[in-house]
């Protein structure tokens, strides 16, 4: 059990609390006494376990341990072999995609504080709001420094979104933060950022792209439904807190 126990010094530092993370998707209650002397050993005061919500044995032991469910944890994935994207919806004249450039962080770090609020460090009132908005805020500063391709969508000239695109060691594509500026909604920037990002990933020979969001985020559901994106796993977040 101990070598599944394992200490975050990123997180640690950025939340000013000990945090570590509990490997693999399993757990049983003979294992927690293990798990939980650790914890105490390390002064750990918060442990993530991203759970297999299909065994009802790990479900009930976190359960039972006082951990708490912070979020369901949806994969999405596309393939190419599937075909093409699904309905388009109507995508305003003045939207354009392109690649993100330094001047747009002005535009797009607030877009980063405010759109991601359906996480779970923002559902954890444990965690500090205005630390969490940070982290996103964080996550995209090092996408755009070079950990990603970026791409930015506009309308009418005026950054209004991104879209944070990788490629793994194995060549699939994975796709990080996506966000559109609430005030920008509905005029299609979300889908036409997604069909250049998929036309990135195709340029890079990779055909099997993947999305993780939020179980409570239901408008991104439909929006990876509507796109052709396919449900490949179901997890759950749990964190057990200790102080």
């Amino acid at each position: 059990m101990r070598e599944r126990c394992r200490f975050l010094e990123w997180d640690s530092a950025f939340f000013k609390k000990r945090i570590a993370r509990l490997d693999g998707s399993r757990l049983s209650t003979d294992q927690v006494p293990e798990l939980f002397g650790w914890c105490v050993e390390e002064r750990i005061d918060c442990i993530y376990f991203l759970a297999d919500s299909s065994d009802p044995e790990t479900i009930e032991t976190v359960e039972a341990a006082g951990f708490g469910l912070k979020d369901l944890r949806m994969t999405y994935e596309w393939r190419s072999s599937l075909g093409a994207l699904g309905i388009r919806p109507s995508i305003g004249e003045r939207v354009s995609v392109r690649a993100f450039r330094e001047d747009d962080l002005d535009a797009l770090v607030p877009i980063a504080r405010a759109a991601h609020t359906d996480s779970r460090f923002f559902f954890d009132s444990r965690f500090d709001r205005a630390a969490a908005a940070l982290l996103y805020e964080t996550w995209l500063r090092k996408a755009c420094a070079g950990a990603a391709r970026v791409l930015v969508g506009e309308t009418g000239g005026v950054p209004a979104g991104y879209i944070s695109c990788e490629l793994s060691a194995a060549g699939e594509g994975q796709i990080g933060l996506v966000a559109v500026a609430e005030k920008f909604h509905g005029q299609g920037i979300g889908r036409a950022m997604i069909e250049e990002a998929l036309r990135w990933f195709a340029a890079q020979n990779a055909t099997t792209i993947r999305v993780v969001t939020q179980g409570r985020n239901v408008a991104a559901h439909r929006f990876y439904q509507s796109a052709g994106f396919l449900t490949r796993a179901l997890e759950s977040w749990h964190h057990k807190w200790f102080s």
